[in-house]
């Protein structure tokens, strides 16, 4: 691993009632990622809890909408830009989507997901579309959170 380590910060966005696209990363031709952790937080109280589905998996082609996010190498050493684009918040899916992950999360609570040895991390390879979606209607919660990542 080359050691250019980044986080790309969701900002707190209200979703619609309908599938959304919370994280897409688009790795470029030549530089494949390593994820590292995925953190959300949807901002309700115990009072309006609710579960909804998380699915992590592949794009064959990603979207175009949504915010454009920055992000911001974890080493301040770091001068460079990273590779990967990083989408939110987008109510527009890609296409032919293939589900890896799938998790049930109490938006009441945060939800976590910390990759540990190689073998349990996440690797995306060049030239790739990985999204995190909300697969359908999610009533409507405020999203925000971040992911972090190494580029190889």
């Amino acid at each position: 691993m080359s050691g250019l380590a980044y986080t790309a910060r969701h900002a707190a966005t209200a979703y619609t009632n309908a599938a959304s696209v919370i994280l897409q990363l688009t790795t470029s031709a030549d530089t494949p990622i390593t994820l590292k952790k995925i953190q959300l937080q949807a901002g309700v109280t115990s009072a309006g809890q609710s579960v909804v589905v998380l699915q992590a998996g592949y794009y064959a082609t990603g979207h175009a909408a949504g915010t454009t996010v920055t992000p911001g190498a974890i080493v301040r050493r770091n001068t460079l830009a990273a590779d990967t684009a990083v989408r939110i918040a987008s109510a527009t899916l890609g296409t032919t989507f293939t589900v890896v992950r799938e998790w049930q999360w109490n938006i009441a609570m945060p939800f976590e997901e910390q990759f540990g040895d190689d073998a349990l991390e996440w690797e995306v390879q060049a030239s790739n579309v990985w999204a995190l979606i909300l697969p359908s209607a999610s009533g409507t919660p405020t999203i925000s959170g971040a992911i972090d990542f190494v580029e190889r």
